[in-house]
């Protein structure tokens, strides 16, 4: 019998790329010579006709290698960014047949108390054809790496695993995490988030889970420990990118990759922005380094795409005297490029290395003057900030100023995207209704209003007077929609201050 901590990260490389994973140098130098092994594995997963293990967040397989047999339950854990830390039980059995017994005592009472003598039965098989070595990677810290590839049966249908799961055997997180960081550098990386026994479920129900919302699936301890919630909280944003991220491994899937991805690695960064006090300044440097890199293209995407919906409201209404549609044709040609640019990020390993990296120094760093301090007690100081930064904004009856509309959208946008994953307590489901209302007008000024530098841009190296003529109409458009959505911003940020000085 044995019990531990299993943790490990699962990875995906495309059939393509394993060459280059395996000739990696990385890869090649850790390697341990002569702990190569190649092991057939046939899997059963167990559970009651009510799924009362599955439900309790275990797994129950029992597992033939050659011809020996073992049993082993897994308890729910740590889940995240392709890594998972959950306790195993395991002991041997003689055959095929559930045991209850032998594991560990204080953990066969809580098993037989679940199961209260009921049947377990097969819900489904897995076949697995694995390659097995040893890596060691820092002088603490040692993997096993595991090569799998195989099916999972069931009831006449399958599904194919092809995954690389690196599990510590000894030694520690963060040289798990900066490990993989390095590796994502080198070949294209992308994190299987589900365990094999979750695939069988679903495949089993007859369809797929659906990557959740942050907001859905996470919740945080407002009166938990500022550090240890925070990191929680950016471990779980940076998990939601690299889950979707998963979706661009269809080519697709990129023509939208803004509205994939553009408000979690928004929501990423008002994180690291929000803590930033607690932060060393070059961590906070680096992280942002990191976010800015990830979210530059895709904020352009977005911005080209709203220009299109705008130009083509347009053009539809003077079309027959324009003719030539050549700004149309500008901004299609740049969204086009753009997706280029966001796909080779992809496949250069941006996204997986910067983000575990950001991973990897969470689990080494200490942040200062947490040691006593709750989560919600830093965040209420730092909703002081913003109040005050959003009463000295000097806003006018008649105007706000491009300057002025941009330092507020970034400072609404922060407080939107945080407190859709941290529920501040002074942020209640009131204020956050005006926050949002305030959040969406200050869009539609900044990009539908102002941002007259992004569509100038477009003439630069042209000397097409259609292009001139085009681009004329649009920012004559934009400056004619001034007025109205100056007064909707004003209204909303009235109503949030009110709100807010009333709650304060």
């Amino acid at each position: 019998m044995s019990s531990n901590i299993e943790m490990e990260i699962k990875l995906i490389v495309a059939k393509k790329d394993l060459n280059k994973f395996f000739g990696c140098p990385l890869i090649k130098k850790t390697s341990i010579a002569g702990s190569e092994k190649t092991l057939i594995l046939e899997n059963y997963y167990y559970d009651t006709s009510d799924y009362k293990i599955s439900n309790a967040g275990m797994a129950y397989r029992i597992r033939q290698t050659d011809k020996e047999w073992e049993a082993t339950v897994k308890t729910q854990g740590e889940a995240g960014g392709g890594f998972s830390a959950r306790g195993e039980y395991t002991v041997a059995v003689k055959q095929n047949e559930p045991v209850f017994v032998g594991f560990d005592d204080n953990f066969d009472k809580k098993l037989q108390t679940l199961l209260a003598d009921e049947e377990l039965q097969i819900m489904f098989k897995v076949n697995v054809n694995r390659k097995v070595s040893l890596l060691q990677i820092t002088a603490d810290t040692l993997l096993e790496m595991a090569v799998d590839n195989g099916d999972i049966l069931v009831d006449g249908r399958k599904a194919k695993i092809n995954e690389i799961e690196l599990e510590i055997k000894c030694g520690t997180k963060a040289d798990l995490f900066a490990f993989v960081a390095k590796l994502a550098e080198k070949v294209p990386l992308f994190i299987e988030p589900k365990s094999k026994f979750q695939r069988g479920l679903e495949l089993l129900a007859g369809k797929q889970e659906k990557i959740k919302k942050l907001e859905d699936s996470f919740k945080s301890d407002i009166t938990g420990n500022a550090e240890k919630e925070f990191k929680k909280v950016i471990n779980h944003c940076i998990s939601i990118i690299l889950e979707k991220q998963n979706l661009l491994r269809i080519s697709e899937n990129l023509a939208d990759v803004d509205k994939l991805l553009l408000a979690d690695v928004k929501r990423l960064g008002a994180m690291i922005d929000f803590v930033s006090p607690l932060l060393e300044k070059k961590d906070y440097e680096e992280y942002s380094g990191i976010i800015t890199e990830l979210n530059t293209s895709l904020q352009e995407l977005y911005i080209i795409k709203r220009f299109t919906r705008q130009w083509k409201n347009i053009y539809s209404k003077t079309g027959t005297m324009l003719r030539n549609n050549v700004l149309l044709k500008c901004l299609e040609e740049r969204r086009e490029t753009v997706i280029k640019d966001i796909s080779k990020q992809v496949n250069s390993g941006l996204y997986t290395a910067g983000l575990i990296k950001i991973m990897a120094q969470l689990e080494t760093t200490t942040w200062q003057g947490t040691t006593f301090l709750q989560m919600d007690q830093f965040a209420l100081n730092r909703l002081k900030d913003w109040h005050e930064q959003l009463v000295a904004m000097p806003i006018t009856k008649e105007n706000f100023r491009e300057d002025t509309a941009d330092k507020m959208l970034l400072i609404i946008d922060s407080m939107v995207m945080v407190r859709s994953c941290t529920k501040i307590s002074r942020l209640d489901k009131e204020t956050y209704g005006y926050l949002k209302a305030l959040y969406r007008n200050l869009k539609m000024l900044n990009f539908d209003v102002y941002g007259h530098k992004d569509i100038l841009a477009f003439l630069q190296g042209t000397n097409s007077r259609v292009l001139y003529r085009d681009t004329g109409l649009l920012l004559g458009y934009r400056l004619s929609e001034m007025p109205k959505a100056w007064r909707k911003v004003r209204k909303s940020w009235r109503s949030l201050l009110m709100i807010m000085k009333k709650k304060k």
